[in-house]
């Protein structure tokens, strides 16, 4: 009987300890590679082994200050298990520019129509993790897809590249299902390689085929390996944006005097190699090349860029150590940014977030709904408070009955004020003010866009609240807020700005990304002071539509500028937004790439920029929603990137 009873014991023990609730897997960046100031993906596996009930509620993931250990943000994203469960989760989290730690947890949550109600308060499983110390932001975070025996890394992997001590940080994705969904994943990284990896759908899905092309559209490079990769480049997504036609591969049995600047000659014992037959395409500068053979060729990509090699390097004679450190030190220096990337190594010295939320506190206190009201009512308050003072507490009075007076009148002064102020709150309705300032980017050869907002909130009255936000909208505080009320970000269906304190007094800032789809055929947006730019030298157009067909037609004299966006004849909240990009150089890569060798003129990129207040006249464009219980103010500043394919050039 006893041996019984410790059988059953020892088998009530053991099913205990199988049933539980658990994060088992945590990988933040890339390999723990990111950038402070940037985004990272955040991958959770988590696991329900032989649960009591299912789950039903949110990962959630704060990030925390790590001296302090107080939260800064707080992420969350929906989640369900059944009793016996495996899921897996990736949100896309912020670094705030110090050093942080990640608590994750299981929260069961309830939601009805207006929030959300947490069951438990207690979590279902915790783990708490450390990143450490971030990449510098002038170093080159290299992502790497690529089978296993690939030597990227021992050619530049924390090694230096220049004089000023910059280094090379490699990563390796473990397949292409690592890539991330979402290009804000990619936010951190300058340059991502493939080689010998199938790119066509049934590999790599559609979602993550659409976050790498609008990353490199954001400033990415990508660059893809020839050679015998001939087979997987062929008929893969990425061969209609190539700045090359892939016709044949071809043996080389002579080491070009081209590529002899790496260590490579002749009289090396393996001189020959397998490589791509290259044509350009419009577009197509030739990094590296003969007449009749193109070795690396380039095509702008929006503000990133593409460079195809016609030989793997990974294979001889690139191989070799010494060849293959020198060329990847040359090719990472010249072209391994794009300049747009290039100059983010001067955002820790920038100021011009600052400056945004300088202008948004500007709004002078009139403006304020409540402030407006009051404005109105103690006018006529202090008209009658005079003249009710000045009757009962005349001279003739005793000393007393004017004390008395006074007392009365002073008291009729608070209980009016606080009374005005209460009726304001009950009876005006709860209205949410924006101002939005944003820097529109199109790029006509994807027919898509990128929306980039700094947003200003305020209410009527003291309130929380949560905000619906556009499907894949990434949203910020403009400034780190208060520890008392961290701001929190729903990664859903809908993504939502959640418990938002919002009041008359001071706007709460924001800063919000976004990618949607716009043809400009379609919706007819127009530009007000706008001007062409090709490198230094911008011609004004004034007022424009953004059709194709007229942009080139228009030829007047040009002018050589050193500062961008113009700001000749702007005012208001334009003339104050284009003095702050120019003081930052938010925008100065659009006229001279620093890091290029030599730039001619068909290497210059080639842009439209102009001004608009009417862009919520476009359906497509996922701004805030506006009703009877939101107002907003809008300025933009478009800039459209023209391709060779565009007419004139």
């Amino acid at each position: 009987m006893r041996a019984k009873v410790t059988v059953f014991l020892a088998f009530f023990v053991a099913s205990s300890a199988f049933c539980a609730m658990d994060i088992e897997d945590v990988t933040f960046g890339f390999n723990d590679g990111y950038k402070s100031g940037k985004w990272a993906p955040l991958s959770v596996t988590v696991r329900s082994q032989n649960a009591p009930n299912p789950f039903i509620g949110e990962l959630a993931v704060e990030v925390r200050n790590f001296y302090s250990d107080e939260t800064i943000y707080r992420y969350a994203t929906p989640l369900q298990l059944s009793k016996t469960d495996l899921k897996y989760k990736k949100l896309y989290i912020y670094c705030p520019k110090t050093a942080i730690r990640l608590f994750i947890q299981l929260v069961q949550t309830r939601r009805n129509d207006k929030e959300i109600e947490f069951i438990n308060s207690e979590p279902s499983a915790t783990q708490e993790i450390s990143p450490p110390t971030p990449i510098k932001n002038k170093d080159y975070f290299v992502l790497v897809l690529a089978p296993s025996g690939d030597k990227l890394q021992k050619f530049v992997g924390k090694k230096q590249l220049d004089e000023d001590s910059t280094q090379g940080h490699i990563r390796y994705l473990p397949n292409s299902n690592a890539m991330p969904g979402q290009w804000i994943g990619y936010s951190a990284v300058d340059l991502m390689v493939i080689r010998e990896v199938s790119l066509t759908e049934r590999r790599i899905s559609k979602q993550r085929q659409k976050a790498l092309l609008e990353w490199i559209q954001r400033g990415g490079t990508l660059v893809v390996s020839g050679g015998s990769n001939f087979r997987y480049l062929k008929g893969s997504f990425v061969e209609q944006f190539l700045p090359v036609n892939l016709i044949h591969e071809e043996t080389i049995d002579k080491v070009s005097p081209a590529l002899q600047q790496f260590g490579l000659n002749t009289e090396d014992a393996i001189s020959t190699f397998k490589s791509i037959h290259f044509e350009s395409k419009p577009g197509c500068h030739t990094l590296l090349g003969t007449d009749e053979q193109i070795y690396i060729a380039k095509r702008n990509f929006g503000s990133g860029q593409i460079i195809c090699l016609a030989f793997d390097y990974n294979a001889p004679p690139f191989s070799d150590l010494k060849v293959g450190e020198t060329f990847w030190r040359w090719l990472l220096t010249t072209h391994g940014k794009s300049p747009r990337l290039f100059a983010e190594q001067y955002e820790p010295f920038r100021q011009h977030e600052e400056k945004i939320h300088k202008q948004f506190l500007s709004k002078m206190p009139t403006q304020i709904p409540l402030i407006k009201l009051l404005a109105i009512v103690l006018p006529i308050y202090l008209l009658s408070f005079g003249g009710f003072t000045l009757y009962f507490g005349k001279r003739g009075q005793s000393l007393q009955k004017r004390n008395i007076s006074y007392w009365i009148g002073g008291l009729i002064f608070v209980f009016i004020s606080v009374s005005a102020i209460g009726v304001a709150r009950a009876v005006l309705p709860k209205k949410i003010e924006t101002d939005r300032i944003s820097i529109l980017s199109i790029y006509p050869e994807q027919k898509n866009a990128h929306l980039q907002t700094y947003m200003s909130l305020r209410t009527t009255a003291r309130n929380k609240i949560s905000i619906a936000l556009a499907q894949n909208t990434f949203i910020r505080p403009l400034r780190t807020e208060s520890i008392a009320k961290p701001s929190q970000f729903f990664q859903g269906t809908p993504f939502q700005l959640q418990a938002v304190s919002l009041e008359p007094w001071s706007p709460s800032t924001y800063v919000q990304k976004t990618f949607f789809p716009l043809n400009t055929q379609q919706y007819r947006i127009t530009l007000e002071n706008a001007w062409r730019i090709i490198g230094e030298e911008a011609t004004h157009l004034g007022t424009i539509t953004l059709d194709s067909s007229v942009l080139w037609s228009l030829e007047p004299s040009s002018k050589t500028i050193n500062k961008i966006p113009p700001d000749d004849d702007l005012d208001g909240t334009r003339k104050a937004l284009a003095k702050i990009l120019q003081q930052e150089g938010l925008l100065q890569y659009l006229l001279k790439s620093e890091n290029a060798l030599t730039v001619d003129k068909a290497q210059k990129r080639k842009v439209l920029i102009g001004w608009t207040s009417q862009l919520k006249q476009v359906s497509t464009i996922p701004l805030m929603p506006t009703n009877e219980n939101v107002t907003a103010n809008d300025e933009t500043l478009v800039i459209m990137y023209l391709d060779e394919k565009d007419k004139g050039m």
